[in-house]
């Protein structure tokens, strides 16, 4: 497969009018697409290093072969044009691709303003440039759906608004077969590192030790950049961590590093057993999260909305799981309260949660989930280790500050939900495991100047 990649590759001409030999990275890129295989692509990769141009070789190639719509979305029209023009170059390369082609302007014109927005093929490949321009986002959201594409290539994917870029993924659903690749630089935490976690994208991480390995770059010019400003983003290839104070005073629970720390380590399962049910409400999830004294799990994510089938479910994990009723806690706010309800009319005595009530320690807690998360926050930074499973990132949207009599408070949904962020379900149900509190703090808790609290 390689070497045909290789000769495929060859087809194409760089400036100098030598044939195109990718790297093994640019390989990958380039395979990944002529496969259409896998459906769900994620690239992260240094900046300069040639995806954008990858990724034209290989449109160009599955455009002329196939019938098959491919739309390039960028989070402004100049940058979805980068790929357009790259695709507009190197149609040049080859009498073959020319052949192929079918446009109403002369060649010449076309191969000098390279300003051309849709190309048509006469075997019926088609390729064209969208705008996922947020400063209108109704207008750009009815253009977005206005077109259809089976094939949809994202570019600097991290910069377009999570909410076109919902808009953009609907896009997909007319069409069955349907294939996505999203690239760029890992510059905000959105659904670009949500896909980044996500196991059902396949992930291609070039940095700039890769590229440097591939010639791509000399070890001169990284250190040259390793003063400039966002190296990390644009060579490192790291997506910023959650540890900054935002602009409203927010600062993460916890960040990337420390949950993959955690999730990433392989242990036995010890201690008392405890479970944490979030019940669904306005749509979110129920989960059933199971926790010993050095490792949690998720047991059930589920939609149902029948709250007996959610007390069934706890019965049959409190029976499987030898766990005692004592040990189960269960958020009783709204919905939640129905379960704790039937339980306890069958003589199961869990205990019923309320979040916003009085923290045992509340002169330096706001409520009882202030006062939980932080005990949680305490467990996996001490000895905690989690289960490999991407919903346990959103521990990591959690976010903390004090407030005006310095006690500490958990950022509301509502407040969360502002910023894109829905229900942390699996983050609460595992916070609610810690609402019976095994030790106590000593000494006050401060703030220090990065805004992190210590003890």
């Amino acid at each position: 497969m390689k070497k045909d990649i290789l000769n495929l590759s060859s087809l194409f001409l760089d400036e100098r009018g030598v044939p195109i030999i990718l790297t093994n990275g640019q390989r990958d890129i380039f395979q990944t697409i002529l496969n259409r295989n896998p459906k769900r692509n994620i690239v992260v990769c240094a900046t300069q290093y040639g995806k954008s141009l990858t990724v034209a070789l290989g449109i160009i190639i599955r455009a002329i072969v196939k019938p098959e719509k491919w739309a390039i979305v960028a989070p402004s029209e100049r940058k979805a044009q980068i790929v357009m023009n790259y695709v507009i170059q190197h149609i040049f390369d080859n009498p073959l691709f020319l052949s192929q082609l079918d446009v109403d302007i002369p060649l010449d014109r076309l191969r000098r303003e390279r300003s051309k927005q849709r190309l048509t093929f006469r075997r019926g490949g088609e390729v064209f440039v969208l705008s996922a321009d947020a400063r209108n986002k109704k207008k750009t959201g009815e253009a977005l759906m206005g077109f259809g594409a089976a094939n949809v290539v994202l570019d600097e994917s991290a910069l377009i608004d999570d909410e076109l870029y919902a808009t953009v993924k609907r896009m997909l659903g007319g069409h069955k077969d349907n294939f996505l690749l999203e690239i760029g630089n890992p510059w905000k935490r959105n659904h670009f590192l949500k896909a980044w976690h996500s196991d059902n994208y396949h992930r291609i991480l070039i940095d700039y030790h890769q590229a440097i390995q591939e010639g791509r770059f000399s070890r001169e010019f990284i250190e040259e950049m390793e003063k400039e400003a966002f190296f990390k983003v644009l060579y490192e290839c790291k997506f910023p961590e959650a540890g900054e104070i935002d602009e409203s005073g927010w600062t993460p629970l916890l960040i990337d590093k420390q949950i993959e720390e955690v999730i990433n380590k392989i242990v036995e399962s010890q201690g008392r057993k405890r479970l944490g049910v979030d019940v669904a409400r306005g749509g979110n999830y129920n989960v059933l999260v199971l926790r010993y004294d050095n490792y949690a799990k998720v047991l059930e994510k589920n939609r149902d909305p029948d709250l007996m089938s959610t007390v069934g479910k706890v019965k049959r994990f409190i029976e499987d799981e030898g766990i005692e009723a004592r040990d189960v806690f269960i958020d009783d706010v709204g919905v939640g309260g129905g379960v704790v309800d039937r339980l306890k009319e069958q003589n199961i005595r869990v205990n019923a949660v309320k979040e916003g009530g009085k923290a045992r320690d509340d002169k330096k807690f706001v409520n009882v989930k202030a006062e939980a998360y932080w005990e949680l926050r305490k467990w996996v930074l001490d000895n905690g280790s989690l289960e490999r499973n991407e919903d346990f990132y959103q521990l990591t949207e959690i976010k903390y500050k004090e407030d005006s009599s310095s006690r500490l408070k958990i950022e509301s949904k509502e407040e969360m939900l502002k910023r894109g962020i829905e229900s942390p379900d699996v983050a609460d149900a595992l916070m609610l495991t810690f609402t019976g509190l095994e030790s106590k703090f000593t000494g006050p808790i401060k703030i220090n100047k990065a805004g992190f609290f210590r003890r």
